[in-house]
């Protein structure tokens, strides 16, 4: 009975400790936070390249969505306050069939995107990133399976794509001030 009573006890715990984590809590270099004044981000909309209408503004807030989410940047609306910029543009969309039926027509389809990623620091200088291109893919069907329309596999396709975006930016960013302002 009593292993019974502490073994809730600690699931409590755990549970309650990941509940009342501090989203924004910037992350720290040496046991030390980093300073507010290298956390502020400006996202610019992203552009389109691609044939794809109005997949780029949907990619914009995603992202935007995520970064917020997230809480490792400090996002601001003025250009001039932020300390970094974050840019896309949507490069490449494609959509192809993926299983066909006896007369050639779409069951299932695959719809694939390319984004272009670049970070540029305040001063105009431009941050490594591992991957400068992201890509994105979904599969959907209208007629097997779980059924979705191609607007609602893009806006899947384009969530999940926001959160590999605010990754690379995360990890670019952090290791661009780790090492610039935090060596010693």
């Amino acid at each position: 009975m009593k292993f019974l009573f502490y073994t809730i006890l600690g699931f409590i715990f755990i549970h309650c400790s990941s509940f009342f984590k501090e989203p924004g809590r910037p992350p720290k270099v040496n046991g030390k936070p980093i300073s507010d004044q290298y956390r502020y981000v400006y996202v610019q909309n992203f552009s389109n390249n691609s044939y794809a209408p109005s997949l780029h503004t949907s990619l914009t807030q995603f992202v935007k969505n995520e970064i917020d989410r997230r809480g490792r940047f400090i996002q601001t609306r003025d250009k001039s306050k932020a300390a970094y910029r974050i840019y896309g543009r949507i490069e490449h969309y494609q959509k192809v069939g993926n299983i066909l039926d006896l007369g050639d027509q779409e069951i299932s389809s695959e719809i694939f995107v390319i984004v272009r990623l670049e970070i540029q620091e305040a001063g105009g200088g431009t941050l490594v990133l591992e991957r400068d291109e992201i890509p994105g893919r979904a599969y959907f069907s209208n007629q097997i399976g779980y059924r979705e329309s191609e607007e609602q596999a893009q806006a899947r396709m384009l969530a999940n794509l926001a959160i590999r975006i605010a990754e690379e930016s995360e990890n670019a960013w952090y290791y661009h001030v780790k090492h610039k302002y935090y060596t010693k």
